[in-house]
């Protein structure tokens, strides 16, 4: 009984300094100031701006309270834009190092000067993207809504390389509730539309490119539209090695994307 009362009095000290932790980032987030400076030439600066700032760092919390995580110090932003999710990270974990990636050298640029952060230019290839790793935290705000599924199955699992032992990656994706509100939400023209959605329901995961004209993020054929089940993610999560699932959340972020989390240490990581 003496050695089973150790371990629940050592596992609460664990509890409490977890749970003092998020209410920790929490309290500082909620009394510190958003940096709302906007970019001239930020494209994604509409009445749903701030909000989607805010929803992320919800899920962010609720991730966080899935894990064993007691301290942020290293974060990836990816893709960071202008800044819409950046400058909310910047106040959630003021004390952390936060990088932050895109194509657009723009925003990269923009980010580094008024945030504060390291500004680094991706590449095409994400696993030729000059990254330093050991990230406590990876966001990833729509990047794989945008991807093939022999891509985002590459990329997640690259994402997973550059954790460090307790970091987790917080990524989002167009779940089934993308379907229901396609009248409202154009993603793509109909008929690509309709062969994602097709896709979708045979294999749980659907995609198709943009046109020149349907993008001002236009790489090449490899970037469009995709839609996934929640069933394919964590199936393509799970052939990761050395991670674990943490969480989904159906349309979690802004009521509209659906977010994963996984990371590590691993699911078959023994217990002590």
């Amino acid at each position: 009984m003496v050695g089973t009362h150790s371990v629940f009095l050592k596992n609460s000290d664990f509890y409490m300094a977890h749970f003092d932790f998020i209410r920790e980032c929490a309290h500082r987030y909620r009394e510190g100031k958003i940096n709302m400076t906007i970019s001239p030439t930020d494209t994604m600066n509409d009445e749903h701006y701030l909000s989607a700032g805010r929803s992320a760092v919800d899920c962010i919390l609720k991730a966080l309270s899935a894990t064993s995580i007691t301290s942020v110090n290293r974060v990836l932003d990816l893709p960071c834009g202008h800044g819409r999710v950046l400058r909310h990270l910047v106040a959630l974990f003021p004390d952390a190092q936060i990088d932050a990636s895109d194509l657009e050298k723009d925003g990269v640029a923009f980010c580094e000067k008024t945030f504060g952060v390291r500004g680094i230019v991706s590449d095409p290839d994400l696993t030729k993207a000059p990254l330093r790793g050991g990230y406590d935290l990876i966001w990833v705000g729509s990047l794989f809504t945008h991807l093939r599924r022999d891509i985002t199955q590459r990329w997640l699992a690259h994402l997973a390389s550059l954790l460090s032992d307790k970091g987790i990656v917080i990524a989002t994706t167009h779940g089934r509730w993308c379907e229901h509100i396609y009248e409202t939400v154009r993603y793509i023209s109909e008929d690509k539309w309709m062969k994602i959605v097709s896709e979708c329901r045979a294999s749980g995961y659907g995609y198709a490119s943009y046109s020149r004209q349907e993008s001002h993020r236009f790489i090449d054929h490899d970037y469009g539209v995709s839609m996934a089940l929640p069933s394919a993610i964590t199936n393509d999560i799970e052939n990761i090695s050395g991670v674990r699932i943490y969480g989904y959340m159906e349309r979690g972020w802004a009521d509209h994307q659906d977010v994963v989390v996984y990371g590590r240490p691993s699911f078959d990581t023994p217990w002590r």
